[in-house]
């Protein structure tokens, strides 16, 4: 009888022990618990902080735990204290039942693989990894990844409120009225933030994980 696979989340902090400990942690927390609640009926089992600066989680398919990222991502961009998560997405066994109240207490060849993988990307050119799935689509949807987090990187202290304002309201105009910029300053700023490459990069993901 073959097992039953899941889609498992996992991430941490980049760089934790170099960030400032209460203010980083109230946000970490309070993103987890609102992705929690904003996609409640596609989690299968709830994002829960295992360690200080990671968690883990399963839901029910692979677009949902590409929504996760782009979601966390979004949030990121407005926290208080710039900081940013590296994810893997793994497709594997789960041997135990699943918990459906909290990630804990589980075990599986998926979670294991997960978990070794979320070390070995300490050491990666990217911050995110999708495992388990069938070639090419694993080796697509990583380097789509890539390319999503190559620009998304660049975007500095200063771009991020900018970029998730953009990211919310496409329309330059509108966005130069909040920010009381010129209009033609502010179309500098989306061409220059490639906030239009952004979309396009995650509209290919997405595409390649429906």
């Amino acid at each position: 009888m073959q097992k039953e696979k899941y889609y498992i989340v996992m991430a941490d902090i980049i760089d934790s022990s170099d960030k400032a400990g209460g203010s980083l942690m109230h946000h970490f927390k309070e993103m987890v618990n609102s992705v929690n609640e904003r996609l409640s009926e596609k989690i299968i089992s709830p994002f829960t902080i295992t360690l200080g600066d990671e968690f883990q989680g399963i839901v029910n398919s692979l677009q949902t735990a590409v929504e996760v990222i782009f979601l966390m991502d979004e949030i990121l961009l407005e926290a208080e204290e710039a900081y940013k998560l590296r994810f893997v997405i793994n497709f594997g066994v789960i041997d135990t039942p699943i918990n459906k109240e909290q990630a804990y207490e589980m075990l599986g060849e998926g979670l294991t693989v997960a978990r070794r993988s979320l070390g070995e990307l300490k050491s990666a050119e990217s911050d995110i990894l999708v495992a388990g799935l069938d070639q090419p689509l694993e080796e697509n949807l990583n380097m789509a990844f890539q390319l999503y987090r190559m620009i998304y990187d660049d975007w500095g202290t200063k771009d991020r409120p900018i970029a998730r304002s953009f990211l919310k309201e496409p329309d330059y105009k509108k966005v130069a009225e909040i920010y009381s910029k010129d209009i033609s300053t502010m179309w500098r700023r989306q061409k220059s933030l490639k906030i239009d490459e952004f979309n396009i990069a995650r509209k290919l993901i997405l595409n390649l994980s429906s």
